[in-house]
């Protein structure tokens, strides 16, 4: 008897080992994002973080940007009990840019030409290919939620701010946080204003922004150098890349717009019954993978083909190249304050979209 209850108490020791070593070695992330919802590219991301098992989702930071924070914090939350996973804490950031505005691009317009798109500042119901329910809507002020299509969530987020959270966060689990952005840089650069520790504490920084040799992606139909994630707020993503950060990743423009949701995905994820998947299926956004994309390169880097080290930087000039992206070779001679970022060009697209069929269409995730 003796020698059995040895044998199955290093039993479970093993398996508690083994149970500790695999969410040890889980990615520990933040997700800062502009939510727009539903079933954005932007939420399309975030389930990704939610549905897959590499990852240790620490919280949900939102951020004004394709929609006003507070809509994008109940979509949020909303998407959290449509996937299950309400373990996830919710903290609202940012409603507004460091300096841009609405007025300063009216005032830009007027100067230098239209922008197809402004984000919280367009009116959704005049966007061309406003045929689904997240270009549905008109302008509305910050304080306005509209009535969700999806449903109003019942759970709520923390009373915390963003950056507080993040800077709290990078304390707790110092060098094993993945900082991962995929909207306006707002509440980075805030949490960096509060402790600039924030960057030498985090394991990297990985954003979907910016745009290099592209000729379409941008937010006008010239100029794929002017993103919407850095034009909507310059100044905050000036202090971003120029922190001290371990590692910088970056998914441009230049790759999101060689993927797309195509019908053959879309096909796929229908024909599941699960939540998630019928939560897409409804509300699709049809769109390139620009958020996806990133997140996907997280979890099997090989899905990037090509990339290579540069400078990265942005104009805060208030003039005609206000909000473009700025970079060097990393050969070329810059200032001591401008940092290599790896930058992504190349994409396997059939192991993303399988990546992304199997994440979306898998049961829901047990709950931390």
């Amino acid at each position: 008897m003796r020698r059995r209850s040895s044998v199955v108490l290093l039993l479970f020791v093993c398996l508690l080992i083994s149970a500790t070593s695999s969410f040890a070695q889980k990615i520990k992330v933040i997700v800062d994002q502009d939510a727009r919802g539903p079933a954005t590219t932007d939420m399309q991301s975030i389930l990704i973080f939610l549905q897959s098992e590499k990852f240790d989702v620490l919280g949900i930071t939102t951020v004004t940007g394709d929609q006003w924070v507070k809509e994008e914090t109940q979509r949020t939350l909303r998407v959290l009990e449509i996937a299950g996973r309400t373990d996830v804490p919710v903290v609202q950031g940012a409603e507004f840019p460091l300096l841009n505005s609405k007025e300063e691009t009216e005032r830009w317009e007027n100067l230098y030409g239209k922008f197809r798109y402004k984000g919280c500042w367009t009116d959704f119901s005049k966007f061309s290919g406003a045929t689904t329910p997240a270009f549905r809507e008109a302008y509305h002020d910050p304080d306005v939620v509209p009535e969700l299509v999806e449903g109003a969530p019942h759970i709520k987020p923390l009373d915390e701010t963003a950056a507080h959270f993040i800077v709290r966060t990078v304390h707790q689990y110092p060098g094993q946080v993945v900082i991962w952005a995929g909207g306006p840089l707002t509440n980075i650069a805030l949490a960096l204003r509060l402790d600039p520790e924030v960057a030498t504490l985090a394991k990297e920084l990985v954003l979907m922004g910016s745009g290099m040799y592209a000729n379409e992606g941008g937010i006008n139909s010239i100029d794929g150098r002017r993103e919407f994630n850095w034009w909507f707020d310059p100044e905050a993503v000036r202090i971003t890349m120029r922190a001290p950060w371990k590692k910088i990743t970056i998914t441009p423009i230049d790759v999101s717009v060689k993927t797309r949701v195509d019908p053959e995905v879309k096909a796929a994820i229908a024909k599941s019954d699960t939540p998630v998947a019928q939560y897409l299926t409804k509300y699709y956004a049809d769109s390139y993978m620009w958020d996806e994309l990133s997140a996907a390169a997280l979890i099997d880097p090989s899905i990037i083909t090509g990339q290579k080290e540069m400078y990265v930087d942005i104009d805060i000039d208030h003039g005609p190249s206000y909000g473009e992206t700025l970079f060097w070779d990393p050969k070329a001679e810059v200032p001591p304050y401008e940092r290599l970022a790896t930058v992504q060009f190349d994409v396997d697209t059939r192991k993303l979209y399988d990546l992304y069929i199997k994440l979306m269409t898998q049961p829901p995730k047990a709950a931390h």
